[in-house]
């Protein structure tokens, strides 16, 4: 039995269609076009006790953070539990393409994690500014008075705001600087500068459950009670581990 070959136009419409579909399957890292496709990586560091005691922790998770700008979508920060090498902590696991694994050791301070950035994603931008301010946060966590505290985070706020960069005015390094100020304010009595700060960084940041904590303070020694309310019903949907404790602080403010 014999076939009559197809129509051109036909066996055109069939390879349009058949081609990016076979591209993708021999070569499934690349789309139809050409596109290499992101792979997202992700930055574990470990919160084990030893490393947190070396300065790992919360306090390096942070800085890893804060060394993102808010427009990096191929990066992930986690918190992860013990990595295993705890005398050459703290430590951070690096995982690339979900599987590719890369152990980085005594990362201490935002010059060792943008390092390790570097790797992770070296075709990303981390700006300049983004390290010098979690420089200064670091800083103003470890050492500084409230008076220092302020006056360090008042520099990374202008020079995070100097462009009116939306990637670096959004970041969580301007979340991070704004809610140490908010504190160091509370701290020395300048209760509207702190409301100022913490009502800026809650817009960052919404589910960060710290700013509403430092805001209520603030509206309560402020004297605007429904102020301090409306932050606790904040902080209770932004972290349910203070759900009870903010509830009976509601129920004190309104009596």
């Amino acid at each position: 039995e014999s076939y009559q070959s197809l129509p051109p136009m036909m066996i055109n419409t069939a390879t349009m269609f058949l081609l990016p579909l076979l591209m993708l399957l021999l070569f499934p890292s690349v789309s139809s076009f050409g596109t290499t496709q992101q792979k997202k990586c992700v930055v574990k560091v470990c919160h084990n006790k030893d490393c947190c005691k070396k300065g790992g922790g919360d306090n390096l998770f942070r800085t890893f953070r804060d060394l993102v700008p808010s427009d990096n979508n191929q990066l992930t920060i986690e918190s992860t539990g013990c990595l295993s090498q705890c005398g050459k902590g703290p430590n951070v696991c690096l995982v690339k393409n979900g599987s590719d694994e890369k152990m980085y050791y005594d990362i201490k301070d935002a010059l060792d994690a943008s390092a390790v950035l570097d790797v992770a994603t070296p075709e990303a931008e981390y700006p300049i500014e983004l390290l010098v301010a979690a420089s200064n946060i670091h800083q103003a966590e470890h050492k500084a008075s409230p008076a220092k505290k302020e006056e360090l985070m008042t520099s990374v706020v202008t020079d995070l705001s100097k462009n009116s960069n939306p990637a670096l005015m959004n970041s969580h390094a301007m979340f991070h600087a704004l809610t140490i100020r908010a504190d160091a304010r509370l701290d020395t009595n300048n209760i509207d500068g702190a409301i100022e700060d913490a009502r800026l960084a809650s817009k960052i940041f919404p589910s960060e459950g710290k700013v509403w904590r430092i805001l209520a303070s603030a509206e309560e020694q402020r004297g605007s009670f429904d102020g301090a309310i409306v932050a606790l019903g904040e902080l209770a949907r932004a972290d349910p581990s203070f759900a009870t404790k903010a509830k009976k602080e509601i129920e004190r403010l309104s009596s």
